[in-house]
């Protein structure tokens, strides 16, 4: 559903078509308290490479899954988020302005959650996985799984909700026989290789991007929210030497603000060809550095 981003000759990571929408609104109609009217919604998918069939169709489909709300005004069709949705994008808002911004402080201890879902409830198992990596746990053994963050309250609460009865949790010094000891839970060597390739990619993306700014911007960002996935912001005190987190997200973070004025101009444009009293809601958009 996602190809060339906007004309750039620069190829959009595959991402979901959530994951687009909902970076459209984060980064442009984030403190918009209207609903985005949904052709401007449409002809920014298109600048992503998502053809206008297939955005309405994601637009249909997002709405089902309680992500998106649809109202109509008069002949005016408009999407805004759902309360959901609305807390996703801000749980992200608060990951980006936090991840890399600078190297966290770390106790030296490790939170350890130790539980057991049967092989019959595979769907609970593939669900409290993904929910403890998207807050920064890998499996360190089968059953248990590790963090440097002291989130064990968080994990604990997201585990229960999904009925899993079986549950130990502790925040301790972790010793392991390997040799890298508890990182060997993650795969670093992965997460230096893509550091190594959006350093590149933002090397490459250079000069003035006009009207193609929306969709350069919105590539990098994708690109860049890839990490919440590779790298669970593990202290510098258990990572190899030299690792880049800080350094690609300082040049990740100029590129992104460099690119907002004209990102912004184009999507008053999609806004204004449709409801010109709305062009004043985008969001302005900023990273520290």
């Amino acid at each position: 559903m996602s190809g060339q981003a906007g004309g750039t000759g620069a190829p959009l990571r595959r991402v979901s078509p959530a994951r687009q929408v909902l970076t459209l609104f984060g980064d442009y109609w984030g403190d918009a308290d209207e609903p985005m009217p949904s052709g401007a919604l449409v002809a920014a998918l298109g600048d992503l490479g998502v053809k206008e069939a297939a955005a309405r169709a994601t637009l249909t489909r997002l709405t089902r899954l309680e992500l998106l709300v649809s109202d109509r005004v008069g002949r005016r069709t408009t999407h805004r988020l759902s309360p959901r949705a609305a807390e996703i994008v801000a749980e992200e808002a608060a990951w980006l302005d936090s991840f890399g911004s600078a190297e966290p402080r770390w106790d030296g201890l490790w939170s350890v959650l130790a539980f057991s879902i049967p092989e019959s409830r595979r769907d609970v198992r593939h669900s409290a996985r993904s929910r403890l990596k998207w807050l920064g746990y890998a499996p360190l053994y089968d059953g248990v799984w590790i963090s440097p963050l002291d989130t064990v309250a968080e994990a604990m609460a997201e585990l229960r909700e999904l009925g899993v009865a079986d549950l130990t949790s502790m925040r301790a010094s972790v010793e392991t026989s390997t040799p890298d000891g508890p990182r060997s839970a993650w795969d670093l060597d992965e997460a230096r290789r893509e550091y190594d390739a959006f350093a590149s990619e933002l090397a490459e993306s250079r000069g003035e991007a006009g009207p193609l700014a929306l969709a350069e911007r919105s590539r990098l960002m994708l690109g860049w929210q890839r990490f919440r996935g590779l790298d669970a912001g593990l202290p510098r005190e258990v990572l190899p030497e030299g690792w880049p987190r800080v350094a690609v997200r300082a040049e990740f973070a100029r590129r992104y603000d460099d690119l907002g004025p004209d990102a912004e101009e184009r999507m008053r444009a999609h806004v204004g060809a449709i409801a010109p009293e709305l062009v004043g809601a985008i969001t302005q958009r900023r990273l520290s550095v």
